[in-house]
Parts: structure tokens; C-alpha cells; sequence
């Protein structure tokens, strides 16, 4: 009852800003004449968060991984998520070992050649050249520009051109994702418009070139043609996309602060689509109880992560550290559909391991025995006996020392939400005779090291790709020594688990590391060096009128990878 109360109440807030905000920009306010005949015609009225927008400082569109980014920019390859493929995009094909333009070296190493569409041109008419991927390289490695080095990127010992349409990228170590190179990984610039002014030396002159933002020259499907920083993006479509021109024929893409605002004005049907990100589960909710059943438009759901809590490892005499049954236990006692269907609202759904339930190494795990761990108190009750724990008089169990099972739920819980998922979970595991608090850590500048120092466990969301593995490995363990930052905040450390983790991030052979990864989910899972819990969504909104949209990818998460496909009425 309490979930419906909450909707009905956000419902009418919505609903009664709608009424009264102000007007926005041209372009995302109701369309006025009658209808076109084609998408031609149309403007796509795009409504996402502040965040979302390019930001300068850190390489404004060429380097931005949210819309923007996809809608200006393109990449050598893209994910399709509703089949889960890599594709090729700059590129004309994907580089495999099957087809020989990914080789491993004899000394170590790999080699990955990309073959470059001819017909790649740049917003001002300028050929596409692999030199533009070099440079672009070059600028993402400078530290004095835009600090963008990452750690896959510093994996590359260099890049070469040898001619327009090649490029050569040559590894230090084997990669398994060597081959994806998506558009927050490996960025092509305009090596024409800019190389002459990254030469001079000029360091701060060039990151604040206007090419970076107002006056950006990329490749992907629209042209930008007006951004007002803060408020607002337009664009036309760019009639020489290499893939074809776009269907839709302009977007004004708007930028909000306040997502109440936001959902106000989608409530009211003055914005088409509202990408991953923007919503959280609390606005999801108000759409899908009063937007969807209006015929309005569709809540799109993509999982993003996997809730889970992470044991902590740092207390030896701990229950849950001395025994698996004890984590087993801890598992069974939680009902994860029925938070799913009543706190989630049907915004998730339960998971086990950090792949979506498609993923082929999902499926081959399962076939090799992957647990399950419903809810199932009576199990767990027979586990902790097991396990050499008794039930003292006030239902709480006690170790063979006699002292009560107590544990705190942690998590870094900054919305209504998240302290919801604390508080449900400690709720559970009392009814199931464990002591359970929830404990938010609140904003702070040693957060990390709070975190990493509950007794109990850590709540936080694991990506769906084998990197998420590493926030289990030894080298990952967060401690003061390296500032707290690790990832690994549980401190688990397993020596036969961090050689698997390395044999299935460097195994290129992908028939290997499906059987490595298998095998290593399998074994996890068993030694519940995580408590699963459900999936992470990724939220999306569009109208009824647009079509084309789909989920998006957890390793790629661009709602607009096909944008140049979408149609509107």
C-alpha cells in the first residue's frame, strides 16, 4: 500500500508542475501544423539530466560516453544490445583471431588491425584518415590536456597508420577486449582542425579550443548546430553519416538540474525521450503507473549492475568469514522477489552473478551447476545449526563463544531508495535470527575507509562484465596504503581466485575464457564471495510516437547507438 500511496503522491506533484513550469527552449515545447509526411521533418525533443552534458574540462563531446557523445560522435564498433553483438561502425568489420586481423605475438603481446570505412567523413566534409585515430591517442594519453590516460589505454604500447584506411594498435599484454574499442575507449579527432594548435605547446590554449564544444566537427549521425552550455544542445542531421543520413531530421536535446522538473514536463508530453541515467526508480514508478497505462509511452528497462553485498573479509572471528555455510545461510534468508515486486516495484529483477541471464557463459555456468539460492528460511536455519550456531531465548543466534550474531548493511546510500535496500535487508536477515542494522555512510571525505571498515557487509553494484571480477581480487583490496581506494572494500583475498580472475581477462580465445569464466562464476557463487541480490536498472523513457529505441547495452550504455535508425510521428 505503501509503494501505491508514494506513486499517487508523485503522480500529482508531477502532474501540478506540469501546469505551472516555465516554458523550454524552441524545439521541446508542443509541436504546432499538422503532420509531416516522413520523420524528415520532425525535431526530437530529448529531455536528460545535467550530468549528462559534455563537460570541457575533461574533453567535452569527443570524449563524453552519455548521448551527447553518440549523437555527435561515433566509434570503431558498437554494441547492439538487443542481440548483445559487438558491430562495426568506423570499422568494416569487427578484428577476430578467426579472421586474422587480431594476432597474438610470439613475444607477448597482440597486434589488432581495424580496416576503416572509405566513406567516413568528418561534419565538415574532411576525409576520415587512421592518422585522426593517432592523434586522437596521442591527445587522450596527455596528461597536461585532458587527463584521460586510462588504464586500457596505457595497455597500448602505440598505434600506426599505414595508410589512410589502416590502423595498427599493438599491446603490451593480451586484452580480451581489445577488439571492442567503443566510443569512451579509443577517440578520433580532427586531426586537420587541430593538430596545428596541439603542436604549438599550447596546452591550455588547445583544451579550451571551441572545437571541443560550440564548434565541434565529429562523425556521428547529427551536426551540431547551437549549444547554449547548461541549457540546451540542437542538431541537424548530418547527410553524409557513413552509415546513411538520419531518419529524423533535427534533436534539441535539453538539460535539467531538477529530475521533477524533468518528469513533470515528460508527464506532459513535451519531451520524446529520456535517456538511461536521468530516472531513478522513484520516477520510474510514477511513470509506469500513471504515463504507461495513458498510452503515453514506454518505460524501456536495461540492467546496469548487480546488487550485492560484499562480506567482509577483515574480521577472521566473524561467522560469515569462518564458515560458507554461514553466507549460504545468509542468502536463503533473503526473499529477493518479494523486494523486487513490492520495494523495486518491478524495476529489477533478481540476480546471481554479474552477466545478464543471455550472456552464453551465463548459460554454460548454469549447465555445469550454477547454484541457486532461494528464499528458503528453513534451509538456512538447518545451515547455521550446521555451522555449529545456536538460537539464544531472544531468537538471535550465537556463536559457539556464546556472543550474538550481530552485522552491519553498509552502503554509500545517498537517495530514498538505497537506504530502503538497507533497510529491507536488515529486516530479513532479523526474522531469519541475525542482528542486523543498516548503516548509511553519509557524504564524507574518509567514506572509503568507513565503508571499508563495516563489520558486516558492503552494498554496492557490480558490473555485468568479467572486469567486474577484479573488485574480488587481492590487488583491488582497498587499505590505507593505497588511500582506501581499491574496489575491493570487502578486502577478500584468494590467491587460486585472483589466477582464475588473470587466466579469464587474458585468455583471447573466447571458446577458453567462456569455460574459464563458467567455471569461475560456479565456484564463486558456491563460496558466496558475494551475496547476490537483484539487477541495477538502467532507465529509459519514450513516447509511443518515436520509434526505434531500444535498451541499452551495460558495457556500452548509449540509448543513442542507433539513433540514425529512430523514426517519429
Amino acid at each position: 500500500m505503501q509503494f501505491r500511496v508514494l506513486a499517487s503522491a508523485l503522480v500529482s506533484v508531477a502532474l501540478m508542475l506540469a501546469a505551472c513550469g516555465p516554458a523550454g527552449p524552441a524545439g521541446l515545447g508542443t509541436q504546432d501544423g499538422g503532420p509531416a509526411p516522413t520523420s524528415a521533418g520532425k525535431t526530437l525533443r530529448i529531455g536528460t539530466a545535467l550530468p549528462d552534458e559534455p563537460d570541457p574540462s575533461t574533453g567535452g563531446i569527443g570524449f563524453n560516453n552519455k548521448p551527447a557523445g553518440y549523437i555527435f560522435h561515433s566509434a570503431l564498433a558498437m554494441y547492439d544490445p538487443t542481440t548483445g553483438e559487438l558491430q562495426p561502425r568506423i570499422a568494416e568489420r569487427v578484428p577476430t583471431l578467426e579472421n586474422g586481423d587480431w594476432k597474438t605475438l610470439p613475444g607477448g603481446g597482440m597486434e589488432v588491425t581495424w580496416k576503416l570505412r572509405p566513406n567516413a567523413v568528418w561534419h565538415d566534409g574532411t576525409q576520415l584518415t587512421a592518422d585522426d585515430f593517432v592523434f586522437g591517442f596521442k591527445v587522450g594519453m596527455d596528461g597536461d590536456v585532458f587527463a584521460r590516460g586510462t588504464a586500457v589505454l596505457r595497455t597500448i604500447s602505440d598505434l600506426t597508420a599505414p595508410d589512410p584506411h589502416t590502423l595498427v594498435v599493438r599491446w603490451k599484454e593480451n586484452y580480451i577486449f581489445a577488439n571492442v574499442m567503443l566510443k569512451d575507449t579509443l577517440v578520433p579527432l580532427p586531426r586537420h582542425l587541430l593538430a596545428d594548435l596541439y603542436e604549438s605547446g599550447d596546452k591550455q590554449a588547445f583544451a579550451a579550443s571551441p572545437y571541443h564544444t560550440t564548434a565541434w566537427v565529429g562523425l556521428g549521425p547529427y551536426r551540431l548546430t547551437q549549444w547554449l552550455q547548461g541549457t540546451f544542445m540542437e542538431a541537424e542531421a548530418f547527410d553524409r553519416y557513413f552509415l546513411g543520413a538520419p531518419k529524423i531530421g533535427r534533436i534539441s536535446m535539453r538539460f535539467f538540474a531538477d529530475t521533477n522538473t524533468l518528469l513533470a514536463i515528460v508527464m506532459a508530453g513535451d519531451v520524446d525521450v529520456v535517456p538511461q541515467g536521468a530516472f531513478k526508480q522513484e520516477e520510474a514508478q510514477v511513470l509506469k503507473a500513471d504515463w504507461e497505462p495513458r498510452g503515453m509511452g514506454t518505460v524501456i528497462l536495461s540492467w546496469s549492475d548487480l546488487r550485492h553485498a560484499k562480506p567482509q573479509w577483515r574480521y577472521p572471528d566473524a561467522p560469515w568469514v569462518q564458515d560458507v555455510r554461514v553466507r549460504q545461510a545468509l542468502v536463503h534468508m533473503l526473499d529477493r522477489q518479494s523486494v523486487v515486486d513490492t520495494l523495486k516495484g518491478g524495476i529489477s529483477a533478481v540476480g546471481d552473478i554479474p552477466l545478464l541471464t543471455e550472456d552464453p557463459v551465463y548459460r554454460l555456468a548454469q549447465q555445469r551447476g550454477l547454484p541457486s539460492y532461494p528464499y528458503d528460511m528453513a534451509r538456512a536455519q538447518r545451515l547455521m545449526a550446521e555451522a555449529g550456531l545456536t538460537r539464544g531465548p531472544d531468537g538471535i543466534f550465537r556463536t559457539r563463544d556464546g556472543e550474538p550474531f550481530t552485522m552491519e548493511v553498509a552502503a554509500t546510500a545517498d537517495i530514498a531508495s538505497q537506504i530502503q535496500e538497507l533497510v529491507v535487508i536488515a529486516d530479513q536477515w532479523k526474522s531469519g535470527g541475525v542482528a542486523a542494522s543498516p548503516f548509511p555512510v553519509p557524504p564524507s571525505a574518509d567514506r572509503d575507509k568507513v565503508r571499508a571498515e563495516a563489520r558486516g557487509v558492503i552494498v554496492r553494484g557490480l558490473d555485468l562484465n568479467y572486469n567486474g571480477l577484479r573488485e574480488f581480487t587481492s590487488s583491488e583490496v582497498s587499505a590505507e596504503a593505497n588511500r582506501w581506494r581499491g574496489r575491493n572494500f570487502g578486502g577478500y583475498s584468494n590467491p587460486a581466485f585472483d589466477e582464475q580472475v588473470n587466466r579469464l581477462l587474458t585468455t583471447v580465445q573466447s571458446t577458453q575464457r567462456e569455460q574459464i569464466g563458467a567455471d569461475l562464476f560456479k565456484k564463486a557463487l558456491e563460496d558466496v564471495v558475494w551475496i547476490p541480490l537483484w539487477y541495477g536498472p538502467d532507465i529509459l523513457a519514450a513516447r509511443n510516437s518515436v520509434r526505434g529505441v531500444t535498451k541499452v547495452s551495460p558495457a556500452q550504455d548509449a540509448v543513442a547507438w542507433n539513433i540514425h535508425l529512430w523514426e517519429i510521428n
